[in-house]
C-alpha cells in the first residue's frame, strides 16, 4: 500500500493484508452463467456479419498501435516494464509480444504471469483512519492492457447498435446518457478469461505482498473494466423493461412516459425513476430488503447538486473547497509565476468545467472564483503582491497581449450553449435533447419557448439564446425540418414573434414546417393582404437544392465550445465598457451608414446615407416635398406645413412618422438582433404601410379625397362614395 506523506500503520496494516484477499480473492462460489440464459432479456442481437466482424484476426499493427496509445507514465505492473520501455525497444522486442498477444486471441489462454496486478490503495481524505478510506487501484501489465485496449476498440465499434438509450457511461459520441449488451461466444470467451484468470499482490509500504486468485469484482485500472461495468447495467435495464412490460400496474413518472423512462444510469450511479404514489408499507419494506435509507432533496448525483430549484452559493461550496484545498497543497512547492499560470489554465479551471457543463453559475460563485485565482497568481505562496494587470487583461488571448487564462464566466457560458445546440440540431440521439423536444417543445421550438416554465437551470440556460441566434444560419431547402413560425430562418427572426396573427392571415398552421410554403424548390406564399405580413414575402432567402441544414458561422459549419468562448468572451468584455461613452454623453458610430459617423438625431434620420437613399425610394413613388433641413428645423417644417384636417397633410405627417419609425427600427435590428435590411424594402414598406392607412379610412368623394388617391397611386372605388 503505496502512501505519498506516510506509512501505514500496523493495525491498518494488518486489516488491509487480511481484508483485500477476501474483498477480491476467496472461495468462487458463484456458477458461470449460461450465456442463452441471456437471450430472452436482449433486445439488442448482433448480426451474423457484425459478430464475425469483431471476433476477426488481430493484426500486428493493431497491436503495435494498441501498444503506442499507452501514455508512458502510466505506472508499471508487477514486472515493472512501462510503454515507454516498449516504444523505446520496439525494434527489438516488438515482433515477440506482439506474437504472444496474437497467440492469446488464438487459444483464447493467458498466462496468470501476464495478468498478475499490483493493488494500490490511494488514500480518499488527507489522514486516512480505516480501510475504506482507501481507493484501490489495480495496475495491471502492459501486454495485459493491450489486450484488453484491444477488446475495448471492438467493443466500440458496435457500442453505439446495443445501446439503451436511459444509460450514459463511455459510449463514444453520447453526451451522458448511454449503454450495452454484447454476448457473441467466442468474443465473450476472451473477456471472461481476461477476468477470471487475475492475480493480485497487495502493495503495503512499498513492499508487495501476498499472491491469490481473483474471484469477484472489476479492476479499477483495467481498460475493460467501465465497459464489462455497462453489460451487466445494460442486462439490469432489460430485465426491469420485462417486468415492468408484463406486470401492467407499473406508474410511469408523470414527465417520463412519453419516452417509457424508467431508469437514469451512469456506471455505478442508477436513479429509477416511477409515479409518486408508493405506499408507506411498500417504502418501508423495499428499504429493509435492499438495505437502503430513505433520502431527502435536495441530493448528490455524479457529483453535482440534484435541485430544480436556483442554485444557490452554498450548493457550489463544494467547488470552491476544492479549489482552496489543491491550492493549499502547493503552498510547499516554489512556483514561478509562469508555474502558476499554467496550474491555473491546466487544474484549476479544470475543476470549473464540470459544474459549468450542467449549471450556469451563480455570479457570486464566480467572482470567488475569481477572487482566488487572481490571489494565487499575483501573491502565489506569499503574503504580498498586488495584480498588476486588470483581470480582464490576465484572461485575453495571449496574441492580444493576455495570458490566456480563460474568463470564468464566458467559458461557462459557451460549455452550456453546447447543449443549447444539441436541441437546435435536434440530436436525437441524446436522451436529454429527445424528452426536451417532446415534452418543453411539443408546441413551440427553443426560440420561442417562454423561459418562465421548467427548472431553473432550464430557465437559466434559455437566457443565452438571444447571444447564439445571430451566429446560427438556417439553410433552407425542402423545409421538412425548419418550423415556420417558430425557428429563425428569416431574416427577422422567428416570425411568430413580429406577427403574433400570421397563421390566421396567412392560413398556416402554428406547428406547420416551412415545406408549407415551398412548391418545386420555389417560394408558394398564399396571398396575403396585412400589410405588416408584407415584410415577410420581401426578405424571403433563397431555396437551395436538398434538406435544410443548420450551421453555425464557423469555418466548417459545426458548433464548437472554442468559438462559442470567444462570442461570450467579446461580450463579457463590451458590457463593461459599452456604458462608458454613454456616461460621458457621447453617441456611438451609425450603424446603417457605417462610414464613421457619430450617430445623432440629425444624421440618423436626414443625413445619414442609408435614410437619404430610403427618402429617395419613397420619392420615387410619392411626390414628397421635404427640404433636407436637420432634425429640430425639420420638425418645424413639417409641423407648419402639414398642419391642419387636410387629408394630403394628414397622409403626409403619417408618413413623415413612419419613415422615423421604420429607420428607429432598422436602427435597433442591426444594432441588437444583427439583422439588416436594405434600404429598397424598408422605403417600400414605408410607402405601402401609407397606402394601406389611407384605404382604410373611410373617405367622401371630394376633390381633395380623390387628389388624395391620386397621388398616392389608389384607384377609387368605382361603386359607392365611400371606402
Amino acid at each position: 500500500m503505496t502512501l505519498v506523506t506516510n506509512k501505514l500503520t500496523p493495525p491498518l496494516l494488518a486489516v488491509s493484508l487480511w481484508i483485500f484477499p477476501r474483498f477480491v480473492g476467496g472461495d468462487r462460489t458463484d456458477r458461470a452463467m449460461d450465456l442463452r440464459y441471456l437471450r430472452p432479456w436482449a433486445r439488442h442481437i448482433l448480426t451474423d456479419d457484425e459478430a464475425r466482424d469483431i471476433i476477426r484476426p488481430v493484426t500486428m499493427d493493431e497491436v503495435k498501435t494498441a501498444f503506442f496509445d499507452i501514455e508512458e507514465d502510466k505506472a508499471p505492473g508487477p514486472d515493472g516494464f512501462s510503454s515507454g520501455f516498449f516504444k523505446a525497444a520496439w525494434p527489438v522486442v516488438g515482433g515477440e509480444v506482439s506474437n504472444a498477444i496474437i497467440d492469446f486471441f488464438k487459444t483464447g489462454r493467458l498466462l496468470k504471469q501476464l495478468n498478475a496486478t499490483l493493488l494500490t490503495l490511494i488514500p480518499k481524505v488527507r489522514t486516512p483512519n480505516s480501510v475504506a478510506e482507501f481507493r484501490p487501484i489495480s495496475c495491471c501489465n502492459v501486454i495485459y492492457k493491450v489486450i484488453t485496449k484491444i477488446l475495448v476498440s471492438r467493443i466500440r465499434e458496435i457500442l453505439e447498435l446495443l445501446i439503451s438509450p436511459s444509460q450514459n457511461a463511455f459510449v463514444p459520441g453520447r453526451l451522458i446518457s448511454d449503454n450495452v449488451l454484447l454476448a457473441q461466444e467466442l468474443f465473450s470467451g476472451w473477456i471472461e478469461e481476461c477476468v477470471t484468470s487475475a492475480h493480485y499482490s497487495v502493495v503495503v509500504n512499498g513492499g508487495v505482498h501476498g499472491f491469490f486468485a481473483g474471484a469477484r469484482g472489476l479492476r479499477q485500472g483495467d481498460p475493460m473494466s467501465p465497459y464489462l461495468f455497462v453489460l451487466v447495467m445494460e442486462v439490469l435495464h432489460m430485465i426491469l423493461q420485462q417486468l415492468i412490460e408484463q406486470d401492467g400496474e407499473f406508474q410511469y413518472h408523470w414527465r417520463c412516459q412519453e419516452l417509457n423512462l424508467f431508469q437514469l444510469s451512469f456506471a455505478d450511479d442508477l436513479l429509477l425513476l416511477c409515479k409518486a404514489d408508493v405506499r408507506f408499507g411498500l417504502r418501508d419494506s423495499l428499504l429493509a430488503t435492499l438495505g437502503f435509507q430513505e433520502g431527502q432533496l435536495p441530493v448528490r448525483y455524479l457529483g453535482l447538486p440534484l435541485i430544480s430549484a436556483r442554485l444557490s452559493i452554498a450548493d457550489c461550496q463544494p467547488l470552491l473547497k476544492k479549489i482552496d484545498s489543491r491550492i493549499k497543497g502547493w503552498e510547499g512547492v516554489q512556483l514561478s509565476f509562469a508555474g502558476r499560470v499554467q496550474l491555473i489554465k491546466s487544474v484549476l479551471i479544470s475543476f470549473e468545467v464540470y459544474w459549468a457543463m450542467a449549471f450556469i453559475l451563480p455570479k457570486g460563485i464566480i467572482k470567488e472564483m475569481m477572487k482566488r485565482l487572481r490571489t494565487f497568481l499575483w501573491k502565489g505562496n506569499s503574503a504580498s503582491g498586488y495584480p498588476k494587470v486588470a483581470w480582464e487583461a490576465v484572461c485575453r488571448p495571449i496574441d492580444e497581449g493576455g495570458l490566456g487564462i480563460k474568463d470564468i464566466l464566458a467559458l461557462n457560458r459557451a460549455l452550456m450553449s453546447k447543449h443549447l445546440w444539441a436541441v437546435i440540431k435536434q440530436d436525437r440521439t441524446s436522451l436529454w435533447v429527445d424528452w426536451i423536444i417532446k415534452v418543453r417543445l411539443r408546441e413551440c421550438s427553443i426560440w420561442t419557448v417562454k423561459d418562465n416554465k421548467g427548472a431553473w437551470g432550464w430557465r437559466k440556460m434559455l437566457s443565452l439564446r438571444h447571444y447564439l441566434m445571430p451566429h446560427i444560419h438556417y439553410r433552407v431547402g425542402d423545409g421538412d425540418s425548419i418550423s415556420l413560425w417558430h425557428d429563425p430562418w428569416h431574416p427577422l427572426g422567428p416570425l411568430i414573434t413580429r406577427f403574433p396573427r400570421g397563421p390566421q392571415l396567412t392560413s398556416t398552421g402554428l406547428l406547420d414546417k416551412l415545406s408549407v410554403v415551398i412548391n418545386d424548390g420555389q417560394w408558394n406564399w398564399p396571398l396575403i393582404t396585412d400589410i405588416a405580413c408584407l415584410q415577410i414575402t420581401y426578405m424571403l432567402p433563397p431555396i437551395v437544392e436538398g434538406p435544410d441544414r443548420i450551421s453555425w458561422k464557423s469555418k466548417d459549419g459545426s458548433f464548437n465550445t472554442s468559438t462559442a468562448y470567444d462570442l461570450f468572451h467579446h461580450q463579457v468584455l463590451r458590457l463593461s465598457t459599452l456604458d462608458k461613452p454613454w456616461l460621458h454623453h457621447i453617441g456611438g458610430n451609425c450603424i446603417l451608414c457605417q462610414d464613421g459617423l457619430t450617430e445623432t438625431h440629425d444624421h440618423l434620420f436626414f443625413s445619414c446615407s442609408f435614410s437619404r437613399r430610403c427618402f429617395a425610394i419613397i420619392r420615387q413613388q410619392i411626390p414628397l416635398p421635404w427640404p433636407h433641413r436637420d432634425w429640430q428645423h425639420g420638425v418645424q417644417w413639417a409641423s407648419s406645413r402639414w398642419r391642419g384636417k387636410h387629408v394630403v397633410n394628414a397622409a403626409f405627417r403619417s408618413l413623415l412618422a413612419s419613415i422615423v419609425y421604420h429607420i428607429w427600427q432598422e436602427r435597433n435590428a442591426r444594432r441588437f438582433q444583427q439583422h439588416s435590411r436594405p434600404p429598397s424594402i424598408v422605403g417600400r414598406l414605408v410607402v405601402e404601410e401609407i397606402r394601406q392607412r389611407i384605404m382604410s379610412i373611410p373617405l367622401r368623394h371630394s376633390v381633395s379625397s380623390i387628389g388624395l388617391y391620386r397621388l398616392w397611386k389608389i384607384p377609387w372605388p368605382v361603386e359607392g362614395f365611400t371606402k
